[in-house]
């Protein structure tokens, strides 16, 4: 019997394979590893002999299921980046997946921000305010589950950089339109057809590089989200609230000609910021195109049969960091298919590369390892409650809580329009100590990913709850900067965790769909919530809480916990 190999990275054991005609062992370290079959398993919970579903595992964290060929090769490719460690390529991007983070919600923010702006030049009555929302989570949700499955078809390397290029040449092109709601409305829409890919793309390639023992600096990629909320009001701060017409006049539309009113010269300010924020996500791809050479996922090209090409990206990233080469040769996935039986399968997918139209259709039979294992599913459900639940609480507190602070700074004469924007800054800057907590508390024995899921929900519905029985500004700010700290831990945490409880060969696919049921659920929230504004009710608030909730009670179910098991 094979004596266990200890994995000098994670510190966890586990037994290796054995191989009929070799008795040779992969040592993780790789030093002096000879050419073999065997493969090092991190957390002996997935050599499970079947899939394990009961109640008990499930409350458990430790539901398991067999490994497949793919994960076994997988396996070896995590040793080799294991030995690489946190690397300059591996630094290089996770900085650049983060700035996708920070575009994801600087324009979102953006764009709240100006939205009062917009309504008011272009006289936009409460029950349309909507709509822009609307438009932008649809082009959200199907940038969303486009570009999940496209990265599993397409790589990643080439949705990365896409998904930029289209966010900047609509996103400028959102400062052309004049006196036409509409069009604004459809142009975010385009943009944000780039803008979805973002998250589930990059928590991806991110969670693909690292070593196994980083894979929490995923869960601090959402540190960029307050960054790019901040400097969206940042920018906001000097642009739309510096040349922003009197909030107290009426839009030009609803006057006669001569008496004072809302005027495109006098209302810059926004398309001054949207111009902003264009420029920088274009700066953003240029840095992803031109100055950092991204290779393509390893794993990604492992899941297509391109075995070699994977070996030969974890020498191009070896001599990038300066490391030693790798050690990992074809050798080890021929033991591995002689010790399945499974030759016939891999030079299947070899012939299918051929014709480029054909490979294409085919790719799309890698959602039934999804949607045909139990285990795979059940996960996949529970996340996309929570997944709806997060969405439709983010898209009410981020569309309506500035309109409720503004409102009441105006009403109440306890400040300006600028003081309001200032206000913002207060709220959002706290938000990056929520991605520094989700960063510890997925590490910390007990909680992990999924108690840190439940935790975060509830004392974010308890905030939006509690917003209902301030009238102050103070409280107002307290209480929303506190719910966005919230947020910003529960999105860390699952924007982390949900790409790597699935496997490459469906990861972006997986994600995206999520992605996509949670942007669907943001689309109706705005409408929802209109009705409520228009009342200037507290429905719009327990209506969010609400949704935060459903996903704090739908995590208690999530029946893997990741924190030491190792990611294929």
């Amino acid at each position: 019997m094979d004596k266990p190999v200890r994995d000098s990275t994670l510190g966890l054991e586990g037994p290796i394979l054995p191989n009929e005609k070799d008795a040779s062992h992969l040592d993780t370290d790789n030093s002096r590893a000879p050419p073999g079959p065997h493969v090092p398993i991190y957390n002996p919970v997935e050599l499970a002999s079947e899939t394990d579903l009961s109640l008990g595992s499930i409350l458990k964290g430790t539901a398991a299921k067999p490994l497949t060929n793919f994960e076994k090769k997988a396996a070896l490719i995590n040793a080799e980046l294991d030995k690489f460690g946190l690397g300059r390529y591996q630094l290089c991007i996770w900085f650049l997946c983060g700035f996708g983070y920070f575009l994801d919600l600087a324009w979102s923010q953006g764009v709240g921000l100006i939205a009062t702006a917009v309504y008011q030049e272009m006289n936009v009555p409460d029950n349309q305010t909507g709509t822009i929302w609307s438009c932008a989570n649809a082009g959200l949700a199907i940038g969303a589950l486009a570009w999940g499955i496209l990265v599993d078809i397409i790589g990643r390397r080439w949705a990365f950089n896409l998904t930029c290029l289209i966010t900047s040449i609509f996103g400028l092109l959102l400062a052309a339109p004049k006196f036409n709601y509409g069009a604004i409305c459809g142009i975010y829409f385009l943009a944000s057809l780039g803008l979805g890919g973002n998250i589930p793309i990059d928590a991806t390639i991110a969670l693909e590089f690292l070593p196994q023992n980083r894979r929490n600096l995923v869960s601090l990629l959402s540190m960029w989200q307050p960054i790019g909320v901040v400097a969206a009001s940042g920018i906001a701060y000097g642009t739309a609230a510096k040349w922003r017409c009197d909030p107290t006049l009426p839009s030009c539309h609803a006057v006669a000609n001569g008496e004072a009113c809302c005027t495109v010269s006098s209302n810059m300010g926004w398309r001054y910021e949207v111009i902003v924020l264009g420029c920088m996500t274009l700066l953003v791809f240029f840095l992803r195109y031109f100055v950092f050479h991204f290779h393509e996922s390893p794993k990604f090209l492992l899941s297509r049969g391109k075995e070699a090409e994977a070996i030969e990206v974890l020498h191009k990233i070896a001599k990038f960091n300066g490391a030693t080469p790798p050690t990992l040769t074809m050798e080890y996935f021929h033991a591995i298919d002689e010790a399945a039986s499974q030759n016939s399968a891999a030079k299947t997918t070899a012939a299918m590369n051929r014709n480029v139209l054909k490979n294409f259709v085919a790719s799309f039979k890698h959602l039934k390892g999804l949607f045909l294992n139990r285990l795979q599913l059940f996960i996949w459900i529970l996340l996309a409650i929570a997944y709806m639940g997060d969405y439709w609480s983010f898209n009410l507190a981020g569309s309506f809580l500035p309109i409720i602070l503004l409102r009441n700074n105006v009403s109440s004469g306890q400040g300006t329009v600028t003081d309001t924007y200032r206000q913002y800054v207060y709220i959002y800057l706290p938000g990056i100590l929520g991605a520094i907590v989700a960063l510890i508390s997925v590490q910390l024995p007990l909680v992990g990913r999924k108690w840190s899921l439940v935790f975060s929900a509830i004392c974010q519905g308890l905030a939006m709850a509690m917003y209902t029985q301030v009238q102050t500004t103070a409280g107002y700010v307290g209480l929303n900067a506190f719910e966005y700290v919230m947020q910003t831990y529960f999105n860390a945490v699952l924007y982390a965790s949900a790409p790597e409880l699935f496997d490459t060969t469906y990861r972006g696919s997986a994600t995206g769909m999520l992605s996509c049921l949670g942007r669907l659920a943001g689309i109706a929230a705005p409408f929802a919530g209109e009705h409520y504004l228009g009342e200037k009710s507290a429905g719009i608030l327990w209506l969010g809480a609400g949704g935060i909730w459903l996903a704090a009670f739908t995590m208690v179910f999530l029946p893997v916990e990741m924190k030491n098991r190792q990611m294929f």
